[in-house]
């Protein structure tokens, strides 16, 4: 039975990593990382892709375009009909730039806290029915694709960076310290040892944040190419209680209350989950980001659904995939975007 888990950032704090199971690069001592060291290359199945899922630890110089892009684009099979369906897991990315962990207070396993661990290992199924998958392949600790831009906190830095926006400094996540650049670890504790220079802000967004918004914006071009609509399924992990305590459902669906998806799209999802013999929950205590606000209108032909699975459904207690638990929830990802591709293929 997996232990409690407190929810406010939706943290993995209270999994423990062996770093002895989860070996990392330590570019003090491998400095020599070419392009076939890539962290998370295309497998042809989930399982391939489970061998090793520890952090991993690479200079900002090896993550540099051409032979590093952070959003990892897994395409269908060419013998598979494409589909409207495009799913997204912008916060289980693993590896970290080495000087980001030299410059951090908090060590790599707290840091990993923040991942939604393994998501992209989940979902990679569902590309047997047509879907595109696209995965942030860096730490959210490092950047938060699904906080917009100017979601700045100012007073991490040397002197205001030029995106910072007086509104969205103001918003909820970057007052509990988790904007575009988080500023505590899921633990609350203090990630940045030090004051960071406003240009950081440019260089990160260069290297994670736009590259993985440009893979979106691209899939759903397609989707919306063949079938005149698309769908966004953006895919998260949440803890197995809530920061009362309380158990949460099996799954939580956010549609930011009804205004992203089409609700008998949402009927067909939410069928499909209880058939199965799982539990679910509405737009509490989850309703949805900034990927899920962006990319979906309720009344329009580009709609969006954000899905939280319980992490006491796939994981064990060391930070590891429990196998049954995640085949199932693998299989069950896959149905899901079966389904939904039939639905939206014949609307």
């Amino acid at each position: 039975m997996l232990m409690s888990i407190e929810t406010a950032p939706k943290s993995d704090a209270h999994f423990a990593v062996n770093p002895a199971n989860h070996p990392v690069v330590d570019p003090a001592i491998t400095p020599a990382i070419t392009p076939t060291h890539n962290p998370a290359p295309i497998a042809s199945t989930a399982a391939s892709r489970r061998d090793d899922l520890g952090p991993v630890i690479m200079p900002l110089v090896a993550l540099a375009a051409p032979h590093f892009t952070a959003a990892e684009i897994l395409t269908p099979p060419s013998h598979c009909q494409p589909s409207a369906v495009v799913l997204s897991s912008p916060h289980a990315g693993r590896v970290y730039p080495a000087e980001f962990i030299a410059a951090s207070i908090a060590d790599v396993n707290a840091l990993r806290g923040l991942e939604d661990f393994a998501v992209d290992q989940l979902i990679n199924s569902v590309r047997d029915h047509g879907i595109t998958c696209i995965n942030n392949q860096i730490s959210r600790a490092y950047i938060d694709v699904n906080r917009p831009v100017d979601a700045l906190d100012t007073a991490m830095f040397t002197s205001p960076p030029a995106a910072a926006n007086t509104a969205a400094a103001a918003s909820r996540h970057v007052r509990a310290g988790y904007g575009l650049l988080p500023r505590l670890t899921a633990a609350r504790e203090v990630i940045h040892r030090q004051l960071l220079p406003s240009d950081e802000v440019e260089s990160r967004i260069a290297l994670v944040h736009k590259p993985y918004h440009q893979a979106v914006q691209a899939a759903l071009a397609t989707a919306h190419s063949h079938f005149g609509r698309s769908l966004l399924i953006d895919c998260h992990s949440m803890p197995s209680h809530d920061q009362h305590d309380k158990p949460l459902a099996d799954f939580v669906l956010g549609d930011l209350h009804h205004s992203t998806l089409d609700p008998a799209i949402g009927d067909l999802l939410a069928k499909t989950i209880t058939e199965a013999g799982y539990s679910l929950a509405w737009n509490h205590p989850y309703a949805g980001g900034y990927i899920t606000k962006n990319y979906g209108r309720a009344a329009t032909r580009q709609q969006s659904i954000q899905i939280e699975i319980n992490r006491r459904l796939y994981m064990t207690r060391k930070y590891t995939l429990d196998p049954q638990g995640s085949e199932n929830i693998t299989a069950l990802l896959a149905r899901i975007g079966a389904v939904l591709s039939d639905k939206l293929a014949k609307a």
